[in-house]
This record gives C-alpha cells, structure tokens and sequence, in this order.
C-alpha cells in the first residue's frame, strides 16, 4: 500500500484526469491539422512550380518586375551556402592533409589550426545562388 494520505491521492487523481484532458485536446488539434497541413504541403508544391515557370518567363524576355491587380512581384537573387555534413568534414580533412598540409610554410599549431578551419568552413562550402520572387 502507498504511504500517502487519502488527500494525496485525490490530487494525484485530479492530475492524472487534468494530464488526460489535455492529452486528448492535444491530439484532437493535431487531427483538425493534418488535412490542412497536407493543403498547405500541396499548395507550396505548386507555388514552386509555378514560380519556377513565371522565372522562366521572366528571365527570357528580360523582365525584373510583374504587377497584377493584386500584388506586385520582383525578382530577387538569393545566396545559400551549403550546410557542412559529418562526411564532407571527413572528406575535407583528408583532402587537406594529402593536399595542402605541405604548402603550410609554418609548423606553428595554431596557423595550421586556423589555414584547416579556413579550408574547411570557409573555402570548402559550396555557394548556391537561386532567384526568387517576392512580392513588393
């Protein structure tokens, strides 16, 4: 038997039915979500394609803005870098080191230290420039 008073228990109940209510709310919510999350998945699905195909156009015939009755849309030039992976770290080291760790003039730990974070997080990410459109 627990060695708590009955008082105890009726709040450890009274929490365990509030812990429920609330469970159950939670998932109710997430049930009235998922078909508009699925919506939004297919209308962003084609709006891409659609952007794709208004750049398309755009850059064709050398336009930099359109205007409809609603909106106004521009191109804009967005850059990514790329994130770095556990295996493009791995990749990197080793490429440094069959590659470059003999044109490093220094034995200085601290410069080698510094030229391999360059090598790696500066140098080594790849850049992505992509085009967009935005609404003014």
């Amino acid at each position: 038997m627990l060695n708590v008073s009955d008082n105890e228990i009726q709040f450890f109940k009274s929490d365990v039915e509030k812990f429920n209510k609330i469970d159950l709310e939670i998932k109710s919510i997430k049930d009235q979500l998922k078909p508009l999350q699925q919506k939004l998945k297919e209308l962003n699905k084609l709006k891409q394609e659609k952007q794709t195909e208004v750049l398309n156009f755009m850059n064709s015939n050398d336009l930099d803005a359109c205007n409809t009755d609603e909106a106004s849309f521009e191109i804009k030039n967005s850059k990514t870098i790329k994130p770095i992976t556990k295996g493009d770290i791995y990749d990197r080291i080793l490429k440094f080191f069959n590659e470059e760790f003999k044109n490093i003039g220094s034995k200085d730990p601290e410069e080698i230290a510094k030229t391999l974070h360059n090598y790696i997080y500066v140098e080594g990410r790849e850049k992505e420039q992509k085009q967009v459109l935005k609404s003014k």
